[in-house]
């Protein structure tokens, strides 16, 4: 893992990006709309967002981006030319995009909250390492363990595209952190045993 200071830092991303190689690239999208306030429908804004950012690697408009699902319900590019591997997460007003030209990816955010039980959610759905870790800290810290945990467990879950209920990955799933901004955890994956490396790119409005 790596420490703070070696980190991608967050780059505007270019207008026509080259597809990844030897990479992912993890684009970082503030949900809002045109007036600067949080958009009525999240999940609809980071849509429109993932269709944006395909839509510059694919130099096409953004409705002329064509999306399928996959055999456990992981968004694909439907029909021919450039196929690209790619994931998204929202959370709050907050969207990831990861993009990948060589393997499957996935990508977690969540927003950090202070009022769950986050030992009980733990022992249902993450390790005894997990819940050993969150009894051994202070409440006021329990939120961001238990949500770093969790961005790391779905980012692997939803690198092969089976999600929390579907079959565990054929192989090694490698899951890295990100750091997106204070008040939210994520996480990134790719097949493998090997840290990915990724570049950190902002979605602007250019």
């Amino acid at each position: 893992m790596r420490s703070p200071d070696q980190r991608p830092r967050l780059e505007d991303g270019p207008l026509r990006p080259a597809a990844p190689s030897g990479q992912v690239h993890v684009w970082r999208v503030e949900l809002e709309d045109a007036d600067g306030s949080p958009p009525a429908s999240p999940r609809a804004a980071a849509r429109r967002a993932l269709r944006t950012i395909l839509a510059r690697y694919l130099d096409r408009h953004p409705e002329e981006v064509e999306l399928a699902r996959g055999e456990h319900g992981k968004p694909e590019l439907a029909g021919p030319g450039p196929q690209l591997e790619f994931n998204l997460s929202h959370s709050g007003r907050l969207a990831l995009v990861a993009v990948a030209g060589e393997w499957p990816v996935g990508v977690d955010v969540e927003r950090l909250s202070r009022k769950r039980d986050f030992v009980a959610l733990a022992e249902r759905e993450l390790g005894a390492d997990v819940v050993a870790a969150l009894r051994g800290a202070a409440p006021e810290e329990r939120g961001a363990i238990f949500y770093a945990a969790w961005a790391r467990h779905e980012a692997r879950a939803k690198c092969h595209g089976g999600g929390l209920g579907g079959p565990p990955p054929p192989e090694p799933v490698a899951v890295t952190d990100l750091a997106v901004g204070e008040g939210y955890a994520a996480a990134l994956a790719v097949p493998g045993t090997a840290p990915p490396a990724y570049r950190l790119y902002r979605l602007g409005q250019r």
